[in-house]
């Protein structure tokens, strides 16, 4: 689907605005300021999934190709390691993109933070479902080691007072 130059604009300036909530920083800001370097990294990153070259993305925040290369690059190192940047990308990313699709998420913008308490609270509860499930899983199969060595099932005694208290 091809743009025209106006909703381009449209584009670059929700995402611009976003970011700014999330961050809660001006990012046409030249400071040097880790939050604001942070804040263009996000920006960069999500318009270049985009499909917009450097140089554009450049032009758009007053830097040169060369700093959106390097940006780019380095947040997706800094996205494997540090959970405050992660939440904050997928709150940017998830807001962009739900309203390119049309579905407007107007109240939730209204208060970014909750935004992204609302992502990194379903990111741990998702990290704490796939925790409860390996223990179910590994619980299964120790009941079934027990099985196959003892030729029987546990008492509900045995699983109660032997086996359950393995897997706190």
């Amino acid at each position: 689907m091809k743009l025209s130059k106006e909703e381009i604009n449209e584009e670059i300036k929700e995402l611009k605005q976003i970011v700014s909530d999330v961050f809660n920083v001006d990012i046409s800001n030249g400071s040097r300021d880790r939050n604001f370097v942070d804040a263009r990294k996000v920006y960069s990153k999500i318009l270049r999934e985009r499909g917009y070259v450097y140089v554009f993305i450049a032009n758009t925040i007053g830097k040169n190709h060369s700093t959106i290369h390097f940006y780019v690059k380095d947040i997706e190192h800094m996205l494997k390691f540090n959970k405050d940047i992660i939440m904050k990308y997928i709150a940017c990313k998830d807001m962009f993109f739900t309203d390119l699709r049309g579905i407007v998420v107007k109240e939730i913008k209204k208060d970014t933070d909750s935004y992204v308490t609302i992502v990194r609270l379903t990111k741990e509860l998702q990290e704490s479902n796939n925790k409860n499930k390996q223990k179910l899983i590994k619980f299964v199969e120790y009941i079934e080691e027990y099985k196959d060595k003892n030729r029987f099932f546990p008492s509900i005694d045995v699983i109660k007072n032997d086996i359950i208290p393995l897997f706190k």
